[in-house]
C-alpha cells in the first residue's frame, strides 16, 4: 500500500492543497486535470492530517490502496503562477514497490546468511 506524506499550507501566498482525480485528453487534444473529490472526503483512501499549532500548515499522511483508480495532486497556487499541479501518484506507478519487494525479500535472505533453518524458514514464508 503505496504511504504519501505531504506538507500543504492552506492559507496566504503560495497556498496549497491535495485533491483527488484524474487526467482526460480534451478534444484540442491537451492533458487537462478533473478534480473528482479531496482525499480527507474519500472513503476508500487512509489519511491522517496533523494541523501545525498557529494552523499555517498540515501535515498529511495518506495511504492509497492497491486498485485506486484515481491520482493524488498537490495543487499551489499564487497570484504569479495562478494553478500548478504537482502529481505525487498515479494509478499504475505501484511497480515501484514490486521491485522494493523482491529486493527487501532478498535482503532478508543475504541477512539470514549462516543460519539455515531461518533461510528455509524465509523462504516458506516468502515464497523464494
Amino acid at each position: 500500500m503505496p504511504r504519501i506524506e505531504v506538507t500543504t499550507k492552506p492559507n496566504g501566498a503560495g497556498r496549497n492543497w491535495l485533491e483527488v482525480g484524474t487526467f482526460e485528453i480534451d478534444s484540442l487534444g491537451r492533458k487537462q486535470w478533473i478534480k473528482k473529490n479531496v482525499p480527507h472526503q474519500e472513503s476508500t483512501l487512509t489519511v491522517d492530517r496533523q494541523y501545525s499549532e498557529r494552523g499555517e500548515t498540515i501535515d498529511w499522511i495518506v495511504l492509497i490502496p492497491e486498485n485506486y483508480p484515481y491520482a493524488l495532486a498537490k495543487i499551489t497556487y499564487d497570484r504569479l503562477k495562478p494553478k500548478n499541479l504537482e502529481v505525487l501518484w498515479e494509478p499504475g506507478s505501484s511497480t515501484d514497490s514490486d521491485n522494493s519487494r523482491e529486493s527487501k525479500k532478498k535482503r532478508a535472505i543475504e541477512l539470514a546468511a549462516g543460519n539455515e533453518e531461518l533461510i528455509s524458514l524465509l523462504k516458506e514464508l516468502l515464497d523464494v
